[in-house]
């Protein structure tokens, strides 16, 4: 194998191995949420829906709100390579989405807040 050859497919190689993907909690769909009703749907409920919560919070009002998260991170492996990767690369790029289900005093949903950041 030629000399430049086999450095293409090394740094090609360097490339593919340095390139990573970091993520963490599930994506909510929202159009399961439209399935929950106001006043009507339990916390039971919105969990056999949606999943297990990443957190509950009780408040000091006796309202509850369930917690689902995600975040992802991503390294685009030209990024790294050394000299050329701050200017061939695309560097890292990170999101977080959060879904906030609220229920009242007796335990029946409310209303959802949902935001996504980029």
């Amino acid at each position: 194998m030629q000399k430049p050859v086999r450095w293409h497919l090394t740094a090609l190689l360097a490339t593919v191995l340095l390139s990573a993907c970091a993520t963490q909690g599930q994506h909510m769909d929202t159009m399961k949420l439209g399935e929950l009703k106001p006043g009507v749907s339990t916390i039971d409920d919105a969990e056999r829906l949606l999943g297990q919560p990443q957190s509950v919070s009780r408040h000091p009002d006796g309202t509850t709100t369930l917690g689902y998260s995600f975040s992802s991170v991503q390294t685009d492996g030209k990024s790294m390579i050394p000299i050329v990767g701050g200017l061939i690369g695309k560097g890292t790029t990170s999101s977080v989405e959060y879904t906030g289900v609220n229920f009242d005093k007796a335990g029946r949903y409310t209303s959802y807040s949902s935001y996504q950041h980029q």
